[in-house]
């Protein structure tokens, strides 16, 4: 199975939060940019072929849409963003120093603000991924968040331990896992 993951588009008027699930707004004009520049990136066949999932925030939902179109995407919960807990919607310089240290010495295990581990979200992917797999989808693209893939790329054989909670995943990049 060839799974790709895509991140939405930069949102707007978030510089500095932390918003996890918070459904902020992305701009029209860049879901549509985005849209083009991954269009040209993927062939056809892929987009021929594959089911199109989002997480059912908007930023992914609006993006999802224009790659799956004719069709409608499949929103799934188990593809949202990472929840933050009491740190949604705050400054990152407002979160007490302390916890981000906590968080970055047990990034598997810490739930930042109370909300989800990176562990968590990782029982999220298999839960996804053992769906699609059932489904007998033969390609899937995923548009989701920045926390999501990099469980994703993390639990991948192919990262060879590349990949961590930390690097950098740009908005509206492509990842392609090709899954036995």
């Amino acid at each position: 199975m060839r799974v790709y993951l895509i991140r939405h588009p930069e949102p707007v008027d978030i510089g500095g939060l932390c918003y996890g699930r918070t459904d902020v707004r992305v701009d029209e004009a860049a879901v549509t940019r985005t849209a083009t520049a991954i269009a040209a990136r993927l062939s056809p066949d892929v987009f021929a072929s594959a089911r199109v999932y989002c997480s059912p925030l908007s930023r992914c939902l609006d993006l999802a849409r224009q790659l799956a179109s004719p069709h409608e995407p499949i929103p799934d919960d188990d593809l949202v963003e990472i929840n933050f807990g009491a740190w949604e919607g705050l400054a990152w310089d407002s979160v007490p120093r302390d916890a981000i240290d906590a968080w970055a010495r047990d990034v598997w295990g810490y739930q930042p603000g109370g909300g989800e581990s990176a562990a968590m979200v990782a029982t999220r992917w298999h839960r996804w991924l053992n769906r699609v797999h059932r489904s007998n989808a033969e390609t899937a693209i995923a548009v989701t968040h920045a926390g999501v893939i990099r469980v994703a790329l993390s639990r991948a054989a192919q990262s060879n331990g590349a990949v961590t909670m930390t690097t950098p995943i740009p908005f509206g990049a492509v990842y392609h896992l090709d899954l036995g």
